[in-house]
């Protein structure tokens, strides 16, 4: 959203070097514009509770030490290249037109 503690000047110089354009988002708009609220994050959540109640039946529990491979299977198949590009076309970042 463009505040000041969002960025640093490492981060705006490893952006600089991998031609990688910020884009600040104005305040207050973020539930619109940002492509993980508006596409990525309702797949995700959808995933990460199908998967609990898969696991919950079959009587496997979800602990520390196993939380981060069920977490990445969820991840890997709500966050695909097709959720992520449709979330940015969603927003109307993607395709950009100055």
């Amino acid at each position: 959203d463009g505040h000041n503690s969002h960025t640093t000047y490492h981060f705006c110089e490893f952006a600089e070097k991998h031609k990688i354009i910020i884009l600040c988002l104005p305040p207050h708009t973020t539930h619109r514009l940002q492509p993980c609220d508006v596409g990525a994050f309702g797949p995700l959540s959808s995933a990460w509770r199908k998967l609990v109640s898969n696991l919950t039946v079959q009587g496997i529990p979800i602990r520390k030490n196993n939380f981060l491979k069920h977490y990445s299977y969820a991840r890997g198949k709500a966050l695909t290249t097709v959720t992520i590009k449709a979330a940015f076309l969603k927003t109307g970042i993607e395709p950009v037109d100055p």
